[in-house]
């Protein structure tokens, strides 16, 4: 071992107190939250008890505000998001004011934990760096455990505080972030105190054994870093994501060696991670998925259908997304990979139900499973666009003819409340319109004494008719659909150089139809804010970065609640 423990040195404390106030912090989050959503649970049931026994809905059903509710309110103008290049891809105003207080807060740790004199020092005096690089080695550590919390797909941490997977992310990002540019201090004053020790530069890397350990750490940890990036993360999925294990592997191991009370941060979240780990594999593996049929329309979008039933036990809700393994069906090392660790996230965009001895039929949605007998099977449609590495090598062994098979572990997601509102507005860019699709099914689907949903508006934006096709049949089922929802659809082809491809959508769909034209989404959401006249207005986002910036900020500015995709993995 590099050296004893000494549990009550400053540098120590401040990384213990800095640890247990943040989870008091949390927990004490979580208490009010709960407690929020025990009053709209609440008042939630009253209303539609209500409902059912008038058999319609009262336009003068008002929501209940908690005090949650109020303090958003409050803080609305702060959901303005901006882009930080390096740091956020997408960031609120509120969420940069409090990681701008929580930066002052780890400095004011480093500096003056434990808060409380020495007896035997009448005065505080700033830490000498050679105390103050360990101090921020160790609130360091905490940030990192709770950077491994936030990561985890299933554990409790997203049931106590209400947020899921993919909305805790970024902050398991910005946390991951500022635990390193507080370490990397930490690593280039000892490394330039080992080479004052040596006589050679790379002597500092492994002096002793104490040394020869961080640097271990230190590349395990710096392969996670700058492998994490947006660029690489989107275009090259597979690197990210073995960098992200393996690095975290040899950095958490390694820092462990170099000194191992490191433990002490890190074995609750780890504890968490393996849960997390064997649940998916068993969800993964063990939980059988049929491919009931694979399909490709164009050059990038494919159309699965699959039986997988965490998808049709009732448990999936419009909105949520799952993680998808390609397998084709070859042996070897590479294929166990694809098996095993190879996983995309992608957004069911319907439920539907198999009949005996006919096709798929979109007939009923997830809204109406509950009351689908037993001798009904049901299964779930993904859309895949080819983006990345993976979807590329998936188009190509569809094309192929290739064997494909399909491992699925879900869902995941937020169970959306857009029911409780008068007026919803989806806005989607290209294949960014799968959620949308199950929101506006389940919408119209769902019976006015369990819907508030009266008007719907769907705006989606797409290079040209071809990329339109395969959703012209839930398109026209939403429509058909004997329903007192109001709809309003408008489709912008911003590439469709063929105007009479334009004319003949539109014939089918009976909607707008705009050509060459990417909506304006100000003049959109400014026509919504007009016809609806209030503020219960549920707005939906899903597509490229400056797309879903663009309508939140607009949302925001007229006081529309909002939630946006995100696969920020």
């Amino acid at each position: 071992m590099p050296g004893d423990l000494h549990l009550f040195t400053d540098f120590h404390k401040a990384g213990y107190l800095y640890l247990l106030c943040c989870w008091a912090a949390f927990l004490l989050y979580c208490v009010v939250y709960q407690t929020d959503q025990f009053i709209k649970i609440w008042w939630r049931r009253k209303q539609r008890r209500r409902r059912y026994y008038q058999n319609q809905y009262d336009d003068d059903d008002t929501k209940i505000k908690t005090p949650l509710d109020i303090i958003n309110d409050f803080l609305r103008p702060l959901e303005h998001t901006i882009s930080i290049p390096y740091v956020a891809t997408m960031i609120s105003l509120k969420h940069f004011i409090s990681m701008t207080l929580f930066c002052i807060i780890n400095i004011i740790f480093c500096y003056f934990a434990p808060f409380k004199l020495h007896p035997e020092v009448e005065r505080y005096e700033v830490p000498i760096y050679g105390i103050l690089d360990r101090r921020m080695a160790y609130v360091c550590m905490a940030n990192w455990s709770f950077a491994i919390a936030l990561g985890t797909r299933n554990s409790i941490i997203t049931s106590m505080c209400g947020m899921t997977f993919e909305q805790l992310i970024p902050f398991h990002r910005w946390l991951a972030r500022l635990g390193m540019a507080e370490t990397t201090l930490h690593i280039f004053y000892r490394w330039w105190e080992g080479y004052v020790m040596g006589s050679k530069w790379y002597d500092s890397f492994m002096i002793t054994e104490e040394y020869f350990s961080g640097t271990v750490s230190t590349i395990g940890y710096f392969i996670l870093y700058f492998t994490a990036f947006d660029i690489i993360r989107r275009n090259y999925f597979r690197i990210f994501y073995y960098s992200h294990i393996i690095g975290f592997i040899i950095g958490t191991g390694g820092a462990m060696w170099h000194e191992w009370s490191c433990i002490y941060f890190f074995y609750p979240t780890c504890i968490l991670w393996v849960l997390d780990r064997i649940l998916r594999s068993y969800k993964s593996w063990y939980e059988p998925c049929e491919l009931i049929s694979v399909e490709q329309y164009n050059e990038k979008i494919v159309h699965a259908k699959v039986a997988y039933r965490p998808l049709t036990d009732g448990s999936f809700r419009p909105g949520q997304y799952v993680f998808v393994a390609y397998l084709n069906g070859k042996k070897g090392w590479k294929n166990w990979f694809e098996r095993h660790a190879e996983w995309y996230p992608m957004t069911i965009s319907d439920i539907f139900v198999l009949n005996k001895g006919t096709s798929a039929s979109t007939a009923s949605s997830s809204s109406t499973l509950s009351s689908q007998t037993v001798e009904q099977k049901c299964g779930a449609s993904i859309h895949i666009k080819a983006l990345g590495d993976g979807t590329r090598q998936l188009m190509e062994h569809v094309r192929d003819g290739s064997k494909i098979q399909l491992r699925l572990d879900g869902p995941y997601g937020p169970r959306l409340r857009y029911l409780d509102y008068k007026t919803v507005a989806l806005f989607a860019l290209g294949i960014g319109i799968t959620p949308a699709l199950t929101v506006l099914k389940d919408c119209v689907e769902t019976s006015v004494q369990k819907s508030c949903v009266r008007r719907i508006y769907l705006i989606w934006s797409s290079t040209n008719a071809e990329e339109i096709q395969p959703f012209v049949d839930y398109i026209l089922h939403c429509i058909n659909y004997p329903s007192s929802v109001q709809l309003d659809i408008a489709i912008h082809l911003t590439r469709e150089k063929d105007k009479l491809k334009c004319i003949e959508l539109s014939e089918i769909l009976g909607c707008t139809i705009i050509q060459g034209e990417r909506p304006n989404i100000p003049d959109r959401i400014e026509q919504i804010a007009y016809d609806v006249g209030d503020h219960n207005v549920w707005v939906h986002t899903c597509g490229t970065i400056p797309f879903m910036t663009n309508v939140i900020n607009e949302a925001t500015k007229h006081q529309f609640d909002f939630h946006h995709e995100t696969f920020e993995f």
